[in-house]
């Protein structure tokens, strides 16, 4: 398998003969797995300088043909128990509280769904339901190193430079220890068999934590990105975006969105399932039931999720498939670090 889905015993190593800086033993005292791993973003891998070369390139580059052409990420790999998951990440759990509180498009006063069809019931799979597509989650698009196209999923998220996207690690760097961050990334903001009058946003800086970028560890694979003006407005004042929540009960009602793109999925649309999540392991949460498959890596795991503004708060982020559930990092204090860390880049 492409990813393994926790961190090899370190009675594991030796009786290989391997010495990996990942095991449990060792990430604690000397793998500071939670602290940011980040880079500028780059288009065709080189830095972007300016908004209006960022807009030109990514509308250059993403065609509708380009767009319908890519392909979801390889699926993880995961469990319920995950190997070292104590050892590397015991969490730093406060009390409740929220980053961000969720917003509509500026000035409007509340958020109005920017489609005109419903998000759709993934145990559907097709017909339109009772949801809203919320205007603040939408496709994103990116490069990997082998020159292949591929999307995930991801949501805006309310803070005071209204240019912060949450997504999946996974969705940033393949988590090989290397420099090889996704290049052409962009975000599509309520995508709808193609983009929506909002256009593409390109991204301007990627952050991603250490225990993912280095070592594809996936209690840390979650991730924020920054993107560029689009006709000189910000992401947040044009879609709205959602709010962000930390250290709540394991146990919510939450509504993920997402845009699942393997069989009998096809990517165009939002599609969305509804269930109440639950702890997995040490600091990992499960949307139980959920049928929504690759390419909804990174979508958001909604709270007090509000079905006629579109928004809630972000809980977490699906990271990988197993036994029927949708499972994501539980969101803590690590995750409100790297979220005060990467709202402060431009």
């Amino acid at each position: 398998m492409r990813r393994r889905y926790g961190i090899i015993s370190a009675a594991t190593a030796m009786l290989c003969g391997l010495t990996l800086a990942g095991t449990p033993a060792q990430a604690s005292a000397t793998t500071p797995n939670g602290i940011p791993a980040g880079a500028e973003a780059t288009f065709h891998g080189r830095p972007i300088r300016d908004a209006a070369t960022a807009q030109a390139l990514a509308d250059a580059y993403w065609t509708p043909e380009r767009m319908r052409a890519a392909t979801p990420l390889e699926p993880l790999v995961g469990g319920e128990e995950l190997a070292g998951e104590a050892a590397d990440r015991p969490g730093r759990i406060g009390e409740p509280r929220s980053g961000a509180e969720p917003i509509g498009p500026r000035g409007t006063g509340t958020a109005v769904p920017g489609a005109s069809v419903s998000a759709r019931n993934a145990s559907a799979g097709a017909g339109t339901q009772s949801v809203n597509p919320s205007p603040g989650v939408g496709r994103v698009f990116f490069t990997d190193v082998h020159n292949e196209d591929h999307f995930c999923s991801a949501s805006a998220i309310n803070t005071t430079k209204a240019n912060l996207v949450s997504t999946a690690g996974h969705c940033l760097h393949p988590g090989d220890g290397s420099d090889n961050w996704y290049t052409n990334w962009v975000f599509a903001p309520n995508y709808a068999d193609g983009p929506s009058a909002w256009g593409l946003w390109s991204a301007r800086s990627m952050t991603s934590t250490k225990g993912w970028v280095n070592h594809d560890i996936l209690w840390w694979d979650y991730g924020f990105v920054t993107v560029w003006p689009r006709n000189g407005k910000r992401l947040v004042d044009v879609t709205g975006g959602e709010g962000i929540s930390f250290n709540y009960p394991r146990s919510v009602a939450a509504t993920l969105l997402g845009y699942p793109g393997a069989a009998p999925f096809d990517g165009r649309w939002q599609h969305y399932c509804q269930s109440t999540t639950q702890a997995a392991g040490t600091q990992r949460v499960k949307l139980l039931d959920c049928p929504l498959n690759e390419g909804t890596s990174g979508g958001p795991f909604l709270r007090a999720w509000n079905n006629s503004q579109g928004f809630g708060y972000v809980n977490s982020v699906a990271s990988y498939k197993f036994s029927g559930n949708m499972y994501g990092p539980y969101f803590d204090e690590d995750v409100a670090d790297l979220f005060d860390h990467a709202k402060a880049k431009n």
